[in-house]
């Protein structure tokens, strides 16, 4: 098991690395990126004695990065969560992190689990935000893809209409935002002869209604439901689709996206709600992964009673928020309280997902075989 934490601090300050690497953002050579990311190398190894994590990092010409990715797999993706705030809280030093994995792994395409545009969603179709925490932000060329995005319980804060519809994919093509979606990809590589019907479905959902205490008479907070109905009805359905889904499903790999937790040990911790209607769901249905966001942290969750993976990768702005080191029986793989993403190959009879931070080190991996 491994957690990379940092000190506790203030609310004023939180999110932000320390002052010492901000230097990395604006600078012209790779020196001061490489006198960074060592220093903090350095750092975490000590914090780490005693655990098994190997970490890499860029020397200005991403050799590290080479030697840290594997092979190119038929299907590569990241998933980024809680990013949007206008590059600020090092926003856009994850931006340019993914960039250089894009790059290397040749990226079908970007899952987003939510929370895309803080303090509280859109305003409409013009809000100035979208422009500046999207499309400003994420600019490098292989992040040019499609982006698979879900709704946050902040999203759900301003206006939800507008982040599902079509004007937000004619100002910027790669958006493409759903209450509740699926996908399916062919793990077939070009070496496969013959016939070959391996392929992986992910199945995004839709979490923020599950969520008690957000329909509360004593929520001061006003959440946009428009075009959800009447909430048992909605969240019935949705589950009753998501099983049916799941169990027709003859996919090899199968992955359900969402924004709240179902297990982790960061600020939020366990949301009950799908821990008590979506988790049996997916234990029964052999799903393999669970990725969400909503805690800003990076975890990697299996505990010894469940099937699931549960992978956090919310930590695409501000963070640093605490992260609990948690008992035995909590099943915490790895942790960190700090900003970054994942990184994810597959094949058909191989999954491979990377913990990439800020800086460029590549904090920990999990390797799933068929």
């Amino acid at each position: 098991m491994a957690i990379l934490t940092t000190k506790p601090t203030s609310d004023e300050e939180v999110g932000l690395l320390p002052s010492s690497v901000e230097e990395v953002e604006g600078g012209n050579s790779g020196r001061p990126l490489r006198i960074a990311a060592t220093t903090v190398a350095a750092v975490l190894v000590v914090l780490l004695v005693g655990c098994s994590v190997a970490l890499y990092t860029y020397d200005g010409n991403d050799s590290g990065l080479k030697d840290a990715l594997r092979p190119k797999y038929p299907l590569n993706f990241l998933v980024v969560g809680d990013w949007g705030r206008e590059g600020q809280f090092n926003q856009t030093m994850v931006a340019t992190q993914m960039g250089r994995v894009g790059r290397h792994l040749g990226i079908n395409f970007v899952v987003s689990v939510g929370d895309n545009f803080y303090q509280a969603g859109l305003t409409g179709p013009h809000d100035p935000k979208f422009k500046n925490s999207f499309t400003k932000v994420y600019t490098a060329r292989s992040l040019q893809t499609q982006w698979f995005s879900v709704l946050g319980n902040h999203d759900y804060l301003g206006d939800t209409l507008v982040q599902i519809g079509d004007a937000l994919t004619k100002q910027d093509s790669r958006w493409f935002c759903q209450r509740s979606f699926q996908l399916k990809h062919s793990l077939c590589a070009p070496s496969d002869k013959g016939h070959c019907a391996k392929f992986v479905e992910f199945f995004f959902i839709d979490t923020t209604p599950f969520v008690n205490d957000y329909w509360s008479a004593e929520q001061a907070r006003d959440f946009d439901w428009r075009g959800l109905g009447p909430r048992q009805e909605y969240l019935d359905t949705q589950l009753e689709n998501l099983n049916s889904a799941l169990k027709s499903s003859v996919a090899t790999w199968k992955i359900v996206v969402g924004h709240h937790t179902i297990r982790s040990l960061g600020r939020h911790g366990d949301t009950h709600e799908m821990i008590k209607h979506v988790l049996p769901i997916l234990e029964k249905n052999n799903v393999d992964l669970y990725i969400n966001g909503h805690d800003h942290c990076l975890e990697h969750i299996k505990r010894e009673d469940s099937t699931v993976h549960f992978i956090t990768s919310g930590a695409g702005s501000k963070s640093f928020q605490g992260l609990q080191e948690g008992k035995p029986e909590d099943g915490l793989q790895f942790g960190y309280d700090g900003q970054g993403f994942i990184s994810v190959s597959m094949a058909a009879q191989a999954l491979q997902i990377d913990f990439h931070d800020a800086l460029g080190n590549n904090l920990h991996q999990l390797h799933l075989q068929r």
